[in-house]
């Protein structure tokens, strides 16, 4: 409970009746899904409605859940159930509940990442994967650019970074897709964000390839007649182009 001084809140009382001194006090309720309704008609787990990985009901096929009243396996983590309260899951759980409804026996099974963020003013952090085990801080706090890693039986299982850019995250979240194995863990302090990039690189690199000569790809690996038929078709214009400003340079000479 807070406590109030003319007005204004000067402390924070805990439940052990421990004081904290406050200027503000923010409360963060959180949310119960409304899954009453559902009650006796389908199956019910960790306050969510239970589906499989197409995000369909396991106890009526006619019913796809989303968001935060899903509670669905997630892949990585060997098929355990999660519910998971997010814009970000929200957003992604309908567009595969949609896809999984056009073509149920085509669609792959739900495969997520845990994803958190947020934004306040200049304050902007993203976390993935899960928080359990270990806690290994890295960073500079002073500096605004800071996280913390978690391990559990000796893999990396979620990691969080308050300052990161787009590409940093980006590696953070292969990092935590892909659970690495931590043998030091202050040794994963000092490196700090460089473990997770020395991770995501060469993945990075083995995705652009896979994307380069991937079936759709018109290159070199994937429809060589074509790529060897453009390439000699802009080699001779090259050609051409050179010859011309040659030609043209020894011109003026002439002239002059």
């Amino acid at each position: 409970m807070g406590f109030i001084d003319d007005g204004q809140v000067t402390a924070v009382i805990l439940k052990d009746g421990s004081r904290i001194a406050a200027d503000i006090v923010v409360v963060g309720i959180g949310i119960r899904p409304n899954v009453d309704l559902f009650e006796g008609q389908l199956a019910i787990e960790k306050e969510g409605i239970r589906v499989n990985g197409k995000l369909q009901s396991v106890s009526n096929s006619s019913v796809y859940a989303v968001g935060d009243v899903a509670a669905f396996p997630i892949c990585m983590y060997g098929g355990d159930v999660r519910r998971l309260e997010h814009v970000d899951h929200a957003r992604k759980s309908a567009a595969h509940a949609t896809r999984a409804i056009m073509s149920t026996k085509t669609v792959e099974d739900y495969d997520y990442l845990p994803y958190f963020y947020s934004r306040v003013f200049t304050v902007s952090w993203q976390f993935y994967g899960d928080n359990v085990g270990v806690c290994v801080p890295f960073g500079d706090q002073s500096a605004g650019r800071f996280g913390a890693y978690w391990v559990h039986k000796g893999r990396l299982v979620g990691v969080f970074f308050e300052g990161g850019s787009k590409s940093e995250y980006a590696s953070l979240a292969i990092a935590a897709r892909e659970r690495p194995h931590v043998k030091d863990l202050e040794l994963l302090r000092r490196e700090g964000l460089s473990f997770a990039l020395d991770v995501a690189e060469p993945l990075s690199r083995m995705s652009l390839m896979s994307s380069i000569t991937s079936a759709d790809s018109h290159l070199l690996l994937a429809k060589p007649s074509t790529w060897m038929l453009q390439s000699g078709g802009g080699l001779a214009i090259g050609m051409a182009i050179v010859g011309f400003v040659y030609w043209l340079g020894r011109s003026k000479k002439t002239f002059h």
